[in-house]
């Protein structure tokens, strides 16, 4: 009777451990590589590539602050990249804006807006206007746009209405509009929270076709001001001011970088370092609040206040904030050095208020006093009345349902607009493989996925063997210098075979060791050896994890990945070219004897990256993807955006280029498919 692996492996823990500790020691456990708890270690490594990006940047200022001229130059450099990375915009549509309601309040009125950013996409907002017995002054007054916060109710929000409220009647006219997926703009009604899971969700699909939850953030903004500027009672020869706490200090951030009719602007609560927020009791945040390839352009949260020096900008902050308010601190000095150089130093503002998260009402009379003082040069106090109105939601509700996507039939979500630029993109996808040689191509893919193309050799450690009968285990580390360690079981059969040999990498979205008696001693039946290994973020190296919320174990790694540059789904493939590496290299220290064909087998979620590694690695002879989870991002994930764990496939911009069956086209007879659930 033959004995099966975990078998052997339950034989030799008899061997080396006290009977009663045998039943303790899972399979798992006895398989296991690595020593220690490795979870951390894909996250440090991340970091510590944000740090060095972070010190690039750092120096880059540096050089920049020695004279006006350095920095200015560094500063459009710095919005060019921003502007990059953003993406364009269409032309603009009409807005088609319609009044569905009006409120009074004391010292203020309201009208209930809607209008359409794209076609058929609407926008609910909230115009206040000043009604003279609060304030004398005749209009036409200034224009500020309020960004709301990632709150369910959106507009409706309390202090955001007291904010508004509060500057109309000190002789502003101010437009609150909903976010996406807030407020009256729910976008995915299944999801399990309002924004913050639904912004995430929605940025898999935008990030494939090149756009982001950013870019549509923005272009909301964008025609708000348009909107604004369309009003009698706006003064149109001043600029527009921006303002907007938590998420609202993100849209904020973003906007006044990028659209040069806002002047004054002041973002709460939001501004820090980014890589203290990754480390930080949050984390990484959702994904309306994060570009890929920032840290590659050497762009942090306080540069989009310095690209746009030397415009007024206030940044507000709270003391017991979870945007750490040391961070804040340190981050606002390169912005007081940037407006000192261009000689404005009154032009950046900072302030902190001993409270938490939000716009309280410390913040509220500060950032109403700064605004005031520069559209009306008073820089006297604000004091809020004891009672400041704050309707109902039912009141301040512009649609009649409550909701855009029951109130129009015709409505588009921001998933629909990504699943038609990706239609539109079609044509894009052919002329790159038409127009351009299969190398080129390949270089492409190579730089999309972040995917590096001179890497040093990768140092193998054998830290154990298995043997019984015809059958070797090795327990590998493979691991290139300064990367994420890689463990590996490396199967091989001992017996002498005249038929062809055959080599293989196994790779399973649940680790190298799950299927010893399964998949793995099946494919040793007709293969000389079989690698299986743990790629980063994957087993022994996988992440402690991201908030539920998010709908993405991946989404902590994922976020950071883009932020440096480096996809984690590039790195993962990576780690595949490692192993074809080790397998037809030179392992002569390592005494061991290896040779033919070699066959890649990739199980569920790792398919993607079998197809990508495949395509860049003509060493790679066949490869077999077996129940596949996506087969086409455009088919299987644009048209579900609901779909979880699929941060780790995501590559941003992809869509523009190709879709995975043009890789599977180009693989040819060299794949095959196994659907066999």
């Amino acid at each position: 009777m033959k004995t099966n692996f975990i078998g052997w492996l339950v034989l030799l823990s008899h061997v080396c451990v006290p009977a009663a500790q045998v039943e303790e020691k899972s399979v798992v456990e006895q398989l296991r590589i690595l020593e220690g708890d490795h979870q951390q270690t894909l996250w440090n490594y991340l970091l510590a590539q944000c740090d060095q990006l972070d010190l690039q940047r750092a120096e880059r200022l540096s050089i920049a602050l020695k004279t006006p001229e350095t920095l200015k130059q560094h500063l459009q450099d710095l919005k060019r990249s921003y502007q990059q990375l953003l993406g364009d915009f269409p032309p603009k549509t009409p807005l088609n804006p319609t009044i569905t309601g009006h409120l009074i309040g004391e010292g203020f009125r309201v009208e209930k807006v809607l209008f359409e950013s794209f076609p058929n996409h609407h926008v609910t907002a909230l115009l206040y206007l000043p009604d003279g017995s609060a304030n004398p002054r005749m209009g036409p007054w200034p224009g500020i746009l309020f960004a709301c916060g990632h709150s369910a109710n959106g507009k409706a929000y309390s202090s955001y209405q007291k904010t508004c409220a509060l500057l109309a009647r000190h002789g502003f006219v101010v437009l609150s509009y909903d976010p996406i997926s807030q407020g009256e703009r729910t976008q995915l009604p299944s999801a399990s929270r309002f924004g913050t899971t639904t912004h995430t969700l929605l940025n898999i699909g935008a990030r494939l076709v090149g756009r982001s939850v950013v870019w549509y953030e923005a272009w909301d903004g964008v025609r708000s001001i348009d909107y604004l500027l369309s009003r009698p009672e706006v003064d149109s020869t001043k600029p527009i001011g921006m303002t907007g706490t938590s998420g609202g200090g993100t849209q904020t951030t973003f906007l006044m970088a990028l659209d040069q009719r806002i002047g004054p602007a002041a973002p709460s609560c939001y501004t820090m370092k980014r890589t203290t927020k990754f480390r930080g009791r949050s984390g990484p945040a959702d994904g309306c609040q994060h570009l890929p390839n920032e840290g590659i352009h050497g762009i942090d949260h306080i540069d989009y206040s310095l690209m746009r020096a030397p415009r007024p900008t206030a940044v507000l902050a709270a003391t017991q904030d979870f945007f750490e308010i040391e961070s804040t601190r340190e981050t606002c000095q390169d912005a007081v050095a940037v407006f000192k150089v261009l000689d404005e130093p009154d032009r950046f503002h900072f302030f902190e208020a001993e409270a938490e998260h939000g716009m309280h009402q410390e913040h509220r009379q500060e950032v109403v006093r700064w605004f005031r003082q520069r559209f009306y040069q008073n820089p006297e106090p604000v004091l809020e009345p004891n009672k400041l109105q704050v309707f109902s939601e039912v009141q301040v509700q512009v649609t009649r349902t409550g909701q855009l996507v029951t109130d129009f039939a015709s409505q588009v979500s921001v998933a629909d607009l990504s699943s038609q630029e990706a239609h539109h993109l079609s044509t894009s996808r052919k002329a790159f493989w038409q127009d351009h040689s299969l190398t080129n191509c390949l270089e492409e893919i190579r730089t999309l996925l972040g995917v590096r193309n001179s890497l040093a050799s990768p140092e193998i450690k054998l830290v154990g063997r298995i043997r019984h009968q015809r059958t070797t285990i090795d327990r590998l580390i493979l691991q290139r210098p300064g990367e994420v360690p890689i463990p590996g079981l490396l199967f091989r059969k001992q017996s002498i075979d005249t038929n062809p040999t055959r080599m293989v990498i196994y790779l399973h979205p649940q680790g190298k060791e799950v299927e010893v008696e399964g998949e793995i001693k099946a494919l040793l039946t007709t293969s000389s050896s079989v690698l299986a290994i743990d790629v980063r973020g994957v087993g022994e190296t996988r992440d402690q994890g991201s908030n539920t919320k998010y709908h993405s174990h991946d989404h902590r790694i994922g976020t950071v990945a883009m932020h440096i540059g480096r996809p984690i789904a590039g790195q993962r493939v990576e780690d595949i070219l490692m192993a074809v590496d080790f397998l037809k290299g030179d392992r002569s220290d390592l005494n061991l004897s290896l040779e033919g064909e070699l066959h890649l087998v990739a199980i569920e979620a790792m398919t993607p990256l079998a197809l990508h590694a495949a395509v860049l690695d003509c060493r790679i002879d066949t490869v077999e993807l077996r129940r596949p989870l996506i087969q086409s991002w455009m088919e299987d994930v644009l048209s579900s955006p609901l779909r979880r764990e699929m941060t780790g496939l995501v590559v941003p911009g992809v869509l523009k280029k190709y879709d995975l069956p043009d890789l599977a086209r180009v693989l040819g007879e060299r794949l095959l498919v196994v659907d066999d659930d």
